[in-house]
């Protein structure tokens, strides 16, 4: 019986290890994806409103998710 029982103690902290490792993974990709959302909705640098008052000089932080965010197409439209 002792070994019946090694083995479903062994086979039960493998699937706590487990557990753990998909967790760790699950926010992983979670925190790209969100990164890979950020990096798609655009920033003051790829902006076509060249007259906006939010726009950064060269060397201050961009703003990311702007809602006066302009597509070069549409601005062109």
């Amino acid at each position: 019986m002792s070994k019946i029982d090694d083995v479903i103690s062994k086979t039960s902290q493998t699937a706590n290890s487990l557990d753990k490792l998909i967790a760790q993974t699950a926010y992983t990709l979670d925190c790209l994806m969100a990164l890979r959302n950020i990096q798609n909705s655009g920033d003051c640098n790829e902006c076509a409103n060249r007259g906006c008052l939010y726009r950064p000089k060269a060397g201050q932080l961009t703003r990311y998710n702007c809602p006066l965010f302009m597509k070069k197409a549409e601005a062109e439209e």
